[in-house]
């Protein structure tokens, strides 16, 4: 068995005659952030990034669940889906950029950062009149949203040795679902209401305490040097093509079929220029850039080319259901927001125990292929189950669902993470988090948009078939789907649902296929070796 996949030995150098030279580390500008230190200020610092994920995954799972309401609100129900896909090209955009500026200028000034950026993309969420307006300013609080995410894995990967690191990565995966199992309460609670403004006030809100806390509680190791040198060897056209090509690919791709169609001009040259821009980056990291956001060379390593596209089929699977899932509550089964949110426990706190079980099962065995297969096939048996969801499935089916799709979840989320690291360099901690974080929010983006597209095109197929509906009502039950449903007759309001049922299953199929693709896919991880 290859040493390659052993936490405890040193990661292979790179190969004789394919060395960057383009890649070496200016130690005049980025310095070793490692710190070791006692257990009581690895917990202190885990507070301290513990708050800032809690609200980060709370902004997103809040928005998720509030979201047919702001539809309803701002009649958007058919373009609604841009709420996340928005958010997920900003993160998506920046999260590549976040790792290498982190190596630059520390990790805590780069996570205060983020954490002001989800401030403000959030207060300017709460005063948007238009659903364009909304859209753009989730796209700010994506950009802060993702830094959060990737920095505070990072530190994770700074302050704990590789030896420990799947049972304090099983942590950050509890933070994570803990942020995810609040959130739905404050955003179905405040939609049900009727003040889902107020809920990106309260992010903003928390989010700020949590920068002043992260100030004053988190210690870490700070860089040296002068300004000027360092923002000299930032990867400025990396960055540029990076998020240049994300943005161009991913809003084509969300919007095809629904906001314009697939052959107009704009869409094919959309795609042209993110498969342009995205050749380009490539180029610039393997050859131009002197310190790459996303060294080429980690694409010769087999386990974190692996790691990488199994986030990618991730993000499509996870981030797809925790948008789709309260559509089905509130659509299909007729639950309020803020119930809607209650039953979304069961796929979100329990992923928190099993992240963490999964993270010390890592640590104690290394063997971290055993999991990761173990969790997509779960998964995929989760998300299988979930086509059989109708109009008249019992409240037990769809929790014991979500409750098997949430151990999977929760035993590959961070796992895969450790298993790039531990087969990767230490002083690519930030680029190897980063890249794979990157690919599991692109997999988000193009999951989301590849959803939107099969649902909404199935749902206006069903909703024609419903003859005692007129042409009209069918247009305004495609746009809004709450407050024009409740003046239906009790027969009409089950065959509508009906409809979005039948659509949702077709989205339940698509992530199905997903699953089994990301099970496929973690079989090509090689074996871990045992400690020595």
């Amino acid at each position: 068995m290859s040493s390659e996949h052993s936490p405890q030995r040193e990661p292979p150098k790179d190969e004789p005659g394919h060395h960057n030279d383009h890649s070496k580390v200016d130690e005049n500008c980025l310095q070793d952030q490692s710190s070791r230190m006692p257990l009581r200020k690895v917990l202190i610092v885990y507070f301290g990034i513990g708050l800032a994920l809690v609200i980060a995954f709370m902004d997103q799972s809040a928005v998720s669940t509030a979201t047919p309401v702001i539809a309803n609100d701002l009649n958007a129900s058919n373009t609604i889906s841009w709420v996340g896909t928005a958010f997920f090209v900003g993160n998506c955009a920046f999260q590549l950029v976040y790792g290498r500026i982190s190596d630059i200028f520390g990790r805590k000034n780069v996570l205060q950062a983020a954490i002001l950026l989800l401030t403000v993309g959030n207060i300017l969420c709460s005063v948007a009149q238009t659903p364009i307006q909304l859209y753009a300013f989730r796209a700010v609080s994506g950009i802060g949203g993702g830094g959060i995410t990737n920095i505070a894995m990072v530190i994770v990967s700074d302050i704990v040795p590789l030896k420990e690191r799947g049972k304090y990565q099983g942590f950050i995966s509890a933070a994570c679902s803990l942020g995810s199992a609040i959130g739905p309460f404050v955003g179905g609670g405040l939609a049900s209401a009727g003040q889902w403004r107020w809920l990106f006030r309260v992010i903003a809100i928390s989010a700020v305490v949590t920068a002043f806390a992260i100030h004053w509680i988190v210690p870490l190791k700070p860089v040296h040097g002068k300004m000027l040198p360092k923002i000299k060897m930032i990867d400025y056209l990396g960055i540029l093509l990076s998020s240049s090509a994300t943005i161009f690919l991913l809003v084509p791709i969300s919007g095809g079929g629904s906001t314009f169609a697939w052959s107009s001009p704009l869409t094919i040259i959309l795609l042209v220029l993110g498969v342009g821009c995205l050749a380009s980056f490539v180029a610039v990291e393997a050859w131009l850039a002197k310190i790459p956001i996303l060294p080429m060379r980690l694409f010769r390593m087999w386990t974190p080319t692996v790691v990488m596209a199994l986030s990618f089929l991730l993000g499509m699977v996870y981030f797809g259901n925790m948008y789709y899932v309260p559509i089905y509550l509130q659509y299909v089964k007729g639950y309020s927001a803020l119930v809607a949110g209650a039953l979304m426990l069961a796929f979100t706190f329990p992923q928190a125990i099993w992240g963490v079980v999964a993270g010390f099962y890592v640590s104690k065995t290394n063997h971290y292929k055993h999991i990761i297969t173990v969790g997509a096939i779960l998964w995929t048996l989760g998300a299988g189950l979930q086509i059989y969801w109708s109009t008249d499935s019992s409240l037990g089916e769809i929790i014991g669902f979500l409750e098997i799709s949430a151990v999977g979840v929760g035993f590959n989320l961070q796992t895969t993470l450790v298993a790039a690291l531990a087969t990767t360099k230490n002083e690519d901690r930030a680029v190897v988090t980063g890249g794979r974080n990157y690919a599991r929010t692109m997999g988000a983006g193009f999951g989301l948009a590849a959803a939107n597209a099969i649902y909404q095109q199935d749902v206006s197929r069903q909703l024609a078939a419903i003859t005692a509906l007129t042409s009209e009502q069918q247009s305004e039950l495609s746009v809004s789907a709450l407050g024009d449903l409740d003046a239906l007759p009790a027969d009409l309001q089950h065959l509508v649902r009906g409809a979005y049922a039948h659509g949702l299953r077709m989205v339940f199929i698509a992530f199905t296929a997903m699953s089994a693709a990301c099970m496929l896919v973690g079989l090509l991880i090689k074996v871990s070796t045992s400690r020595s």
